[in-house]
């Protein structure tokens, strides 16, 4: 009895080491396995549902030369770093958010977004690795981008629409 009182008197210590390790181990894994923004090409799906690594290791079969990576992200991510989707490369977006992010977004050729997915046909790109919702979904290149020069963010917005 003696020892489960001791234990649970020093419960919260327990919790906190373990969130803090948590914490510093992801850190160092993102650290050690990230590259500079110029080697990689990011993109930001705000759909229910996402394979991200299945979709990444999809479109890395086929990577602009030069690229190291591409990185797949959920928007749920983007409340953990917010200061990375300001320079993200792709975004795919439901049409009712399209406004609440319009700053990040630029228009390629006189064309602002392209449709990828058609809620009411069902059909749209990369649908094996990204749940759409009950609305049309539209793909825009990031208007901080730092791949819209060198065509990078392009090359891999048309493989995301193959998929």
């Amino acid at each position: 009895m003696r020892v489960l009182k001791n234990i649970l008197r020093q419960l919260h210590t327990f919790v906190l080491w373990a969130l803090a390790s948590a914490l510093l181990w992801s850190w160092i894994f993102t650290f050690v396995t990230d590259t500079s923004p110029d080697r990689k090409v990011t993109v930001y799906c705000y759909v229910d549902e996402i394979r991200d690594t299945e979709l990444a290791c999809a479109l890395e079969r086929t990577m602009p030369e030069g690229l190291k990576m591409i990185k797949v992200h959920s928007f749920r991510y983007v409340m953990f770093n917010i200061d990375s989707i300001e320079n993200g490369d792709i975004f795919v977006v439901p049409a009712s958010v399209i406004g609440e992010y319009d700053e990040l977004f630029t228009d390629v050729n006189g064309q602002y977004g392209v449709k990828i997915y058609d809620a009411a046909s069902h059909t749209g790109a990369a649908a094996e690795y990204l749940g759409y919702g009950d609305e049309d979904y539209y793909l825009f290149l990031g208007a901080n981008s730092p791949h819209l020069e060198d065509g990078k963010a392009l090359a891999v917005a048309m493989d995301i629409l193959k998929n």
